[in-house]
């Protein structure tokens, strides 16, 4: 469901999306290819990240319910398309970039939904930085995991959470571990969050 709030989501854009499926494992963008299209996460999780020259990876986010892919290009030529990866089952609004950007030329309301976006994504990418010099990982894991669960269940691979939040992969398996201990998420297939008003009380603490 498209969220109305503040900057919300222009009426004017919804007859202009199509519905698309992508599985995990997919990539929505693929390397060497023009962008000719903007998705709209609906459902699901995909990795934004790049692989650099000396081998190494950066996961860059994980954009999931109400992310914008490729929203850059309506008003920039990007340089090189971001690798990305879906690693939870999307389904996307899929829209034309051409005929966003004869939408955002002609609707200032429409411009300024997508400026107000990209200014908020690129202040959260700053807060999370911030976070990495001040605060514990359970706080951050636990945000975390609030802001990627899907119905309740959480499903990341490890290894990607620990490149993402700058920490190993035991110390992430640690404080999973912890969390399972305490009751707050149990492990099943997927984690399931048992505690919801615990895990938020950790996410909002000064630890």
């Amino acid at each position: 469901m498209i969220m109305e709030s503040e900057g919300r989501f222009p009426e004017r854009l919804r007859a202009l999306g199509v519905e698309r499926q992508f599985s995990r494992g997919d990539h929505i963008f693929k390397i060497g290819e023009e962008i000719v299209n903007c998705y709209l996460i609906q459902k699901g999780t995909v990795k934004i990240y790049i692989d650099h020259e000396n081998g190494r990876r950066s996961i860059l986010d994980f954009a999931s319910g109400q992310s914008w892919l490729g929203e850059l290009s309506l008003f920039c030529e990007e340089d090189y398309i971001k690798e990305n990866q879906v690693v939870e089952d999307a389904v996307c609004l899929e829209f034309h970039l051409q005929k966003l950007k004869t939408v955002c030329m002609e609707d200032p309301a429409v411009s300024f939904y997508f400026a107000s976006y990209i200014s908020k994504k690129l202040m959260a990418r700053s807060y999370r930085m911030s976070e990495y010099l001040n605060y514990s990982l359970e706080r951050r894991l636990a945000s975390f995991i609030l802001e990627h669960q899907q119905g309740g269940k959480y499903s990341l691979s490890h290894i990607d959470v620990s490149e993402y939040l700058n920490v190993s992969y035991r110390h992430v398996l640690y404080v999973m571990k912890k969390f399972c201990d305490e009751g707050i998420i149990a492990k099943e297939k997927k984690y399931v969050i048992m505690d919801k008003e615990r895990l938020m009380e950790i996410s909002n603490s000064n630890m």
